[in-house]
């Protein structure tokens, strides 16, 4: 599977990408924000990683003019949903990437799948991504805690959901290919 945004193609990250992937993910301002990545990231959790995905459809990789900048994917959680979950590297941040990412990868999920929901878990320190969930029409549903990987502890989050048929307006239309990122 690989989908196309404006700037990005989405897909299955191969083994040549092991190296920027350890470079990007095993930077530990990227790392803390994410619940099941160890830190420090080694080769070893990079080969874990590309056997991995070769197991769901779902478990992509966000590459910007064919290098790769950063991840997401759906994992299913239940039998009524699949959980979002993406990462952008560091020097990428800023610029719109986890957004166009996450909107492309709904866009797909919408046209080609029985999906009814999708839910998210965000860090409540980390706006920047809540504010990903929210531009894309997630809302928000209560608060708990999750284990992060890479700091050993129980972390403060944010509940998100997205539900296709009932899902409130995104801050852009999902049919089109210029939404303003």
């Amino acid at each position: 599977m690989e989908i196309k945004t404006e700037r990005l193609t989405i897909k299955k990250i191969k083994k040549t990408d092991k190296k920027q992937l350890v470079d990007l993910i095993g930077d530990f301002r990227v790392s803390k924000t994410l619940s099941n990545v160890p830190y420090p990231y080694t080769d070893k959790d990079a080969e874990y990683w590309l056997n991995d995905v070769k197991n769901s459809k779902f478990k992509l990789n966000i590459f910007l003019d064919n290098i790769l900048i950063g991840g997401v994917g759906l994992r299913n959680m239940d039998i009524d949903y699949y959980e979002l979950g993406y990462w952008i590297g560091f020097k990428y941040w800023g610029k719109g990437y986890a957004t166009e990412a996450c909107y492309g990868l709904l866009n797909y999920v919408k046209k080609n799948t029985a999906f009814k929901y999708l839910k998210a878990y965000v860090y409540k320190e980390n706006i920047a991504s809540s504010n990903v969930l929210k531009k894309i029409g997630f809302r928000q549903t209560g608060d708990g805690k999750i284990f992060s990987l890479s700091r050993q502890e129980n972390i403060p989050c944010i509940n998100f959901e997205y539900c296709f048929r009932n899902s409130a307006k995104p801050a852009f239309n999902l049919e089109s290919k210029s939404a303003n990122f």
